[in-house]
């Protein structure tokens, strides 16, 4: 193992707040642009302080509302400014409900080389008493179509202990 650091950028951005969520984040995606805007300045501020970087992480908020072109602008704007590893790992938290194959595919050509996806549960009554959008369904799709895409690492987030969760519950996801 090494000790060099990884790189976070936390993407504060959701289409609706889930209850038990207690990371920042907004529902104004329109603010996205000027968002990135202000990320690119600060970067440019900081620019080298730090690095070489192993791991760039994209987490969340739901950094899976970016378009590609504002996914191009914010890695382009990154990998200029600061030192990473050749070999680096580029992660971005997606949601179920929010992803396809086709934007799958524009991450993975975009340089990203792993996947968390915020599963939570596959259990539907959970689903909805965590507030989530998304269906066990369109979770299993979304696994499904991270791989066809070519990603062979991939995370998801399940959750643990949500009140009325059985441990049959916890086996089953």
């Amino acid at each position: 193992t090494n000790n060099l650091p990884g790189l976070y950028i936390h993407i504060p951005f959701c289409l609706r707040k889930c209850p038990y969520c207690h990371f920042y984040s907004v529902t104004a995606t329109e603010w996205i642009p000027d968002y990135l805007e202000a990320l690119s300045r600060e970067i440019e501020r900081i620019r080298g302080a730090w690095g070489p970087f192993d791991t760039l992480y994209l987490g969340g908020g739901t950094p899976s509302l970016l378009t590609a072109k504002q996914f191009a602008f914010l890695l382009t704007t990154v990998q200029k400014r600061f030192s990473f590893l050749p070999d680096r790992e580029l992660t971005v938290e997606v949601n179920p409900g929010d992803i396809g194959f086709l934007s799958l595919k524009e991450l993975r050509n975009l340089g990203v080389n792993r996947l968390n996806i915020g599963v939570q549960s596959f259990d539907a009554n959970l689903l909805r008493f965590l507030g989530r959008r998304h269906s066990p369904g369109q979770a299993l799709s979304s696994i499904e179509a991270a791989r066809r895409a070519g990603f062979e690492n991939i995370g998801i987030d399940l959750i643990y202990g949500i009140p009325h969760q059985t441990l049959d519950d916890w086996d089953n996801s």
